[in-house]
């Protein structure tokens, strides 16, 4: 049981660490800045609610679509590594700048994927269930996504306290952590591809 809990925690922080909803807050706030409040909640609401269903998705059915595609855990982990750092580079770079490019819908894209439910959270919940099986690995993902609602939902005030350059600043530091993670991922993946 205490394996299952520490299991349980690193999976948390590891997705908690990803997903970033601090990070989050100056692409938020872009995107959103011509909405009005009620449009902004609708839109925050609609991002978390469709980057939980893709999680969760991943969480119980991302085996059996890697394996009907003939992909292996270990390729998959590479591919969301690297497309992480590319992430984590472009966030570093340009901040809140790059995503500056207006969307239909911001709510699904660019909020909910990439940058809420991306390629290194979908990486994050394919390993939970390995470690954690069903349905332990669906918790992280609840606890992440209820955490990220709520830093999402308290935009105003958080924007009011740290500013937007503040925001833009924990984007770019969390930035490097992403990118370090995505590193571990290849790390991870290409030592599984060579020892099969």
């Amino acid at each position: 049981m205490e394996n299952v809990a520490f299991e349980l925690f690193k999976s948390t922080i590891a997705l908690f660490v990803i997903v970033d909803p601090v990070g989050v807050l100056p692409f938020v706030a872009t995107l959103t800045k011509d909405l009005g409040t009620e449009r902004r909640k609708q839109v925050i609401n609609q991002s978390v609610l469709v980057g939980t269903v893709l999680l969760l998705v991943f969480s119980l059915g991302g085996h059996g679509m890697l394996a009907i595609l003939g992909i292996s855990v270990a390729s998959f982990t590479v591919a969301g590594g690297l497309l992480l750092l590319v992430l984590a580079f472009r966030i570093l770079i340009q901040g809140g700048e790059g995503w500056q490019a207006r969307s239909s819908n911001p709510g699904v894209f660019p909020l909910a994927f990439p940058l809420l439910a991306g390629p290194g959270a979908i990486t994050t919940v394919i390993f939970s269930i390995n470690s954690l099986g069903v349905p332990y690995s669906l918790l992280p993902v609840m606890v992440v996504m209820a955490s990220t609602w709520l830093v999402l939902r308290s935009i105003d005030w958080l924007l009011a306290v740290i500013g937007e350059g503040g925001a833009d600043a924990v984007a770019r530091i969390m930035s490097v952590f992403v990118a370090a993670v995505g590193v571990q991922y290849v790390v991870t993946g290409l030592a599984n591809i060579l020892t099969a």
